[in-house]
């Protein structure tokens, strides 16, 4: 049975139907990094046959744990949702790649330099962040190459959902030019990130 052009519309404009992708970034206190390395380091000098002679060996792998425990609660999560296709494309008209940009690679639809960071504040629901607080957080040693790509790709996949497999392969040989460059929005995203759809 057809629906009516009111009930398409309905659905369309309520946030419920709308794509959300999520990514998280690991943000470990190097000095939990640390004790935990030291310990993995020191575990194997107290394996023997019996553990009374290393009753320490109990008590360090159970830190060993916990700290894992602590470092896999230690991630931020990112949430973008779609901005619709209108969005997207006057986004990339703003922000078209330069003369310069077009003579180094024709394929390009977007500013490398401009766009990702708009783009990622405009589609990130949680946390809300602004241009200048995208560069900051992408200009910080918290935010590696890896840590970068999720949150980009989770931005691509929240708005570009239909990306083209045969492009995963181009897209995976795309780095970035500067900390804000990223591949091409409207028809890649990274392979190896890990993101999932909500």
């Amino acid at each position: 049975m057809a629906k009516s052009i009111q009930d398409i519309l309905a659905v369309a404009e309520d946030e419920a139907y709308h794509r959300v992708v999520t990514a998280t970034i690991a943000a470990v206190p190097q000095a939990l990094r640390d004790e935990h390395e030291a310990l993995v380091e020191v575990l194997p000098t107290l394996v023997s046959d019996t553990i009374d002679e290393h009753p320490e060996r109990m008590i360090t792998a159970e830190r060993i744990l916990e700290i894992e425990a602590e470092m896999e609660a230690c991630t931020i999560e990112f949430r973008f949702r779609s901005i619709g296709h209108r969005a997207w494309a006057d986004l990339l008209r703003a922000h078209a790649p330069t003369k310069e940009q077009l003579r180094q690679d024709r394929s390009l639809d977007h500013n490398p330099e401009t766009f990702p960071d708009v783009a990622m504040a405009v589609s990130c629901v949680e946390p809300v962040m602004s241009v200048e607080e995208v560069k900051r957080l992408a200009a910080s040693p918290l935010v590696d190459v890896a840590a970068w790509s999720r949150l980009w790709n989770a931005c691509i996949k929240a708005n570009v959902a239909a990306a083209n497999p045969k492009s995963l392969v181009a897209a995976g040989l795309i780095r970035h030019r500067s900390e804000s460059s990223a591949p091409l929005p409207s028809t890649t995203e990274y392979p190896e990130a890990s993101s999932s759809d909500e």
